[in-house]
């Protein structure tokens, strides 16, 4: 079972850091990020860059150069659905504030919330976040995983805020390396 924390983290970096092909670790597996849409409207609530980038170093770190901006909100729910080559994978409800609160206490999710420059509580200002590429974040517990992360995923994500909402359709995929010389 995902625990909330590990959503909400897992989609900040997917949605923070759009790339077109990125070469991976452990062996050279290649996350692709096919698309990510903005779809909520005009007045969705958070937006990204288009133009934002990410790179997955065969050192299993990953830095990025993104833009995400929102209009401020004081609550936030996601809904996300994850579909993996065609097949429902995970779906769940998830109190963005809620688990901000309780990343403060993970030292993982904090961290990872440092780096992107996340706010760390609820409400959220109407801002702009930045990352750039002097920051990483290691991937290398995680490197095992890419075996199962293998396939095509949909990550249908919608939040629901105080203000109105925010919509993302994303579109990636993780390929294995090739074994056969």
């Amino acid at each position: 079972m995902y625990s909330s924390w590990r959503v909400v983290v897992f989609l900040g970096l997917v949605i923070l850091c759009h790339s077109r092909r990125a070469k991976a670790c452990n062996g050279g597996y290649e996350m692709i990020v096919h698309s990510i849409e903005n779809c909520a409207g005009e007045g969705q609530i958070v937006t990204i860059d288009p133009k934002s980038t990410v790179t997955l170093m065969e050192d299993c770190k990953v830095k990025s150069k993104a833009t995400a901006r929102t209009l401020g909100f004081k609550t936030a729910m996601m809904d996300v659905t994850i579909t993996k080559n065609g097949l429902p994978v995970l779906k769940e409800t998830v109190d963005i504030c809620a688990n901000l609160e309780e990343a403060n206490e993970n030292k993982e999710a904090a961290e990872i919330i440092t780096m992107f420059g996340v706010p760390d509580h609820c409400p959220v200002a109407a801002s702009e976040i930045r990352t750039d590429e002097s920051q990483t974040y290691s991937l290398e517990k995680y490197k095992q995983h890419l075996l199962v992360a293998q396939g095509r995923s949909i990550i249908d994500v919608l939040v629901k805020h105080d203000k109105g909402e925010s919509c993302f359709k994303i579109d990636m995929e993780v390929t294995s390396p090739n074994l056969i010389g």
